[in-house]
């Protein structure tokens, strides 16, 4: 299996993303709970911090004896904003299901901070780009979060349209320049015949993939240049999820590209 991507089969419980265990130095895991109406289900984060995006149905959570009531609003990711919860290391918590499906984004923490929901109106909506690379992004855990190194959002590709561009990078620690963040993409199409592409490179690894998005593809950024687009007539969906030094997140835009924002 490349080592840039792979392909998640959803059914009830707790479906993990196969991710070599290679691939990343700070982020720990991906999995998508999938829990049908009156299922219950006991989590830990360990030695991780945990962000949870509730891509459709809703849940009750309970976390030190708390109990977090009708978390989630829309019913699949093309039908509102998102619910988003944070939970620091060392916690378990509980999730029961009125019928769920939520990512659970894990990375490695040294650091225990407080817990948070986000609820859809606390979600920093954003108009991005311009022209054909438009698009809307969703930011549930940011910089103003109680997260040590972990963000987390989606974007919301228009039919044709691309993201990420100019194509960028985020894998050296050279701030203000550019920023040290892994990256973790979850796909969704709002078709069974809809697509995408995500060109992933790195002229020093001498690497140029061009990956097929389907519904559930997961794509894997410890490096590299990326960008993606989405097939003309069908919106395309992706939740992202970066850990690494800090949260604030800076790319290196290709130089070969830059003009495009001058």
């Amino acid at each position: 299996m490349p080592n840039y991507y792979l392909e998640m089969k959803i059914s009830d419980g707790l479906n993990q993303a196969a991710i070599p265990k290679t691939t990343f130095n700070y982020i720990s895991g991906f999995s998508v709970l999938s829990l049908a109406k009156g299922r219950e289900f006991v989590l830990k984060s360990d030695e991780n911090e945990t962000g949870l995006n509730i891509f459709g149905g809703s849940c009750d959570i309970t976390i030190g004896g708390r109990v977090y009531k009708n978390l989630g609003k829309r019913e699949s990711v093309f039908g509102g904003l998102p619910t988003g919860v944070y939970i620091p290391k060392g916690e378990s918590f509980t999730v029961m299901s009125k019928g769920v499906e939520i990512g659970i984004c894990s990375a490695k923490c040294e650091k225990s901070t407080d817990f948070a929901v986000i609820e859809p109106s606390e979600v920093k909506v954003m108009q991005v780009g311009k022209e054909n690379w438009s698009r809307e992004v969703r930011m549930i855990i940011g910089s103003n979060s109680p997260s040590v190194n972990l963000l987390l959002g989606e974007t919301m590709n228009p039919p044709g349209n691309w993201s990420g561009t100019p194509p960028h990078k985020h894998e050296k620690s050279n701030l203000p320049v550019e920023s040290l963040h892994e990256e973790l993409y979850y796909f969704k199409t709002d078709n069974p015949d809809s697509f995408g592409v995500e060109r992933l490179y790195s002229p020093e690894k001498k690497v140029n993939e061009f990956i097929h998005l389907k519904n559930n593809t997961v794509t894997l950024m410890p490096w590299g240049y990326h960008q993606i687009v989405a097939a003309p007539g069908y919106f395309l969906y992706y939740m992202f999820f970066l850990s690494g030094e800090g949260k604030e997140l800076k790319g290196l835009v290709d130089p070969a590209h830059s003009w495009l924002i001058k």
